[in-house]
C-alpha cells in the first residue's frame, strides 16, 4: 500500500505520514508538485493525497497530469478553499474523492482506504481478465463464420512470434480488438498494451507521443517525458490509422522497426525499446505508396504479416450472435437479456452495415433505449435499409477520365488543385456542410479535410 501525500503544510504532512505509517502504508511526502510527479514517474504509487492550492503548481494541474499517465494512481484532493466549481473540475479530471479542510483524520483515513480498495479491485479485475485471455484469447471475437474462424487461426499463428503485423479493414470492423487478441495470446501478455491513433494528432504531437522529449526540446517542455515506445517496452504498441502518418515521421518509425532504436525529441543519444509493433489501417497502403503518400520501405517493413478483418456484410451469419453479445454487454445488470423479435433480427441481417460492428452495437444500444418491454422490435431500431450503400472492398480504382475545363477546347485539362477544390465543395454541399460526412464521402480523414480546406481557402457552414 503505497501512499504519496502532497501538501504545503509541514505539520499536516508529518501528522498524516505518522498515522498512515501505523496503518501499514508505505508513505512518501512532499510539498512540491514537480517532485511528486517525478516520484510517480519513477515509483509505483497506489493513492495520492494532494492539496488543491500549492505554490508553483496547483493541485488540479497536478491531478490532470497524474491521471493522464498509463495506470494512474487514485487521487484524493484536499482544499481549504472549497467551491462547487473546483469540486466539479476535480471529479471531472478523475479525482477519486474531494475533501474540505479541516477534515477529520478519521474521514481522511476512510477515503484513502476506499481509494486504495478501489485501485486494488481494478488491478485484480485486470489480472483476471488477462487470465481469461490466456484461457480463451478470442472470446470477444464473436461469431463462427468461416471468415471469423480464419481470423482466429491467423491470430493464433502470429501471436507467439515477434513479427510486426499489419491489420487492415474498414472502420468499425474491430481492428483494435484483433490487436488486443494478438497481444493477449503472445508471450508479452503480462506487459503493457498501448495504442495511438495517427489520425487524431497533429504531426508534431504524434512524434512527441511516440518518442517522447527531453526538457527544453520545445517551448513549454519544462520536463522530460517518455514516449509510447518507452512505455510499451516489454509489451505491444498498436499504431492505429498508420496511413494518416505524415511522411516526415515515417523514417523515425522505420528506424525503430529495423533497429529497435529511437531518439527523444531534443536528445541526440538514441534509446532502445523492446516493444512489439502492430499497425492498423482502413486505407489501401499499396495505393498510397504509388501515390507518394507513404514510404515504400516502411510499407514493406510493416507488410510482413497481414491480417484482414472482414466487413460485417461479408459475415452476416454472425449478426445474431453479435446482437445477443451486445444485448448482454450493454445491460450487464439484467439477469436475462432482452430479446430481438424475428422481424428485428431479419432487419439486422438485411442491412449492409457500412459502419460494420460499431454500427451494429450502436443500433442495439438505441433499441434498448427505445424498447418499452423485454423485446426489441423493428420500430425500436434506427432506420435500416436492405442493400444500403456500403464501402466496397478495397480494389485498385480504374483510371478516371481526364477532367476538362468547362467551355475549353479539346485537350485543355483542369488543374488538379482546382479539381480537388471542386470535389471538396461538392462533398460539403451534398452533406449540408457536415465535415465528418464529407471526409467519409471523399475517402480521407477529417484531419486531412481540414488541411485541404485551409489550403484551398474554402469556407463552409459549421459541421462535424
Amino acid at each position: 500500500m503505497r501512499l504519496l501525500i502532497l501538501d504545503d503544510e509541514a505539520l499536516f504532512l508529518e501528522t498524516l505520514a505518522r498515522i498512515f505509517g501505523r496503518e501499514g502504508f508505505e508513505v512518501t511526502t512532499t510539498s512540491v508538485g514537480s517532485a511528486a510527479i517525478q516520484h510517480i514517474e519513477r515509483n509505483p504509487v497506489d493513492v495520492v493525497l494532494a492539496d488543491v492550492v500549492m505554490p508553483g503548481m496547483d493541485g488540479l494541474t497536478f491531478l490532470e497530469h497524474v491521471r493522464s499517465r498509463p495506470d494512474p494512481p487514485e487521487v484524493v484532493m484536499l482544499t481549504a478553499h472549497a467551491t462547487v466549481e473546483t469540486a466539479v473540475r476535480a471529479m471531472k479530471a478523475g479525482a477519486y474523492d474531494y475533501l474540505q479542510k479541516p477534515a477529520r483524520v478519521e474521514e481522511i483515513e476512510k477515503v484513502v482506504q476506499r481509494a486504495y480498495e478501489h485501485r486494488r479491485l481494478m488491478l485484480e479485475n485486470r489480472r483476471l481478465a488477462r487470465m481469461l485471455d490466456r484461457v480463451d484469447p478470442y472470446r470477444d471475437l464473436v461469431g463462427d463464420s468461416p471468415k471469423i474462424r480464419e481470423l482466429r487461426e491467423l491470430i493464433e499463428r502470429v501471436a507467439p512470434t515477434e513479427t510486426t503485423v499489419l491489420i487492415t479493414g474498414e472502420s468499425g470492423t474491430g481492428k483494435e480488438l484483433v490487436a488486443r487478441k494478438i497481444h493477449a495470446a503472445s508471450p508479452r501478455a503480462d506487459g503493457p498494451f498501448l495504442a495511438v491513433n495517427c489520425g487524431s494528432l497533429r504531426p508534431e504531437l504524434l512524434e512527441n507521443e511516440l518518442f517522447g522529449h527531453v526538457a527544453g526540446a520545445f517551448t513549454g517542455a519544462t520536463r522530460s517525458a517518455a514516449g509510447l515506445f518507452e512505455e510499451a517496452d516489454g509489451g505491444t504498441l498498436l499504431i492505429d490509422e498508420i496511413g494518416e502518418m505524415e511522411l516526415g515521421i515515417q523514417p523515425s518509425l522505420l528506424r525503430v522497426l529495423e533497429t529497435g532504436e529511437f531518439k527523444r525529441l531534443g536528445q541526440p543519444k538514441p534509446r532502445r525499446t523492446n516493444a512489439r509493433v502492430l499497425a492498423a489501417t482502413n486505407r489501401d497502403l499499396a495505393r498510397d505508396v504509388e501515390a507518394g503518400r507513404f514510404r515504400r520501405d516502411l510499407f514493406y517493413r510493416l507488410n510482413v504479416f497481414t491480417i484482414h478483418v472482414p466487413p460485417l456484410r461479408e459475415r452476416r451469419e454472425d449478426i445474431p450472435a453479435l446482437a445477443e453479445h451486445f444485448l448482454r454487454w450493454l445491460e450487464p445488470e439484467r439477469p436475462e437479456p432482452r430479446r430481438l423479435t424475428p422481424r428485428a433480427l431479419e432487419a439486422l441481417r438485411a442491412h449492409d452495415w457500412p459502419g460494420n460492428v460499431r454500427e451494429l452495437r450502436n443500433a442495439i444500444e438505441r433499441g434498448l433505449i427505445m424498447a418499452r418491454g423485454d423485446t426489441i422490435d423493428v420500430g425500436d431500431l434506427p432506420p435500416l435499409r436492405p442493400g444500403s450503400a456500403a464501402p466496397a472492398p478495397e480494389a485498385p480504382r480504374r483510371p478516371a477520365p481526364p477532367a476538362v475545363r468547362e467551355g475549353a477546347g479539346d485537350g485543355e485539362f483542369l488543374p488538379l488543385a482546382e479539381l480537388e477544390a471542386r470535389q471538396i465543395r461538392e462533398a460539403l454541399e451534398r452533406t449540408g456542410g457536415n465535415k465528418t460526412a464529407a471526409a467519409r464521402l471523399l475517402g480521407i480523414s477529417l484531419r486531412s479535410l481540414y488541411t485541404k480546406l485551409a489550403r484551398h481557402g474554402i469556407e463552409s457552414t459549421p459541421g462535424t
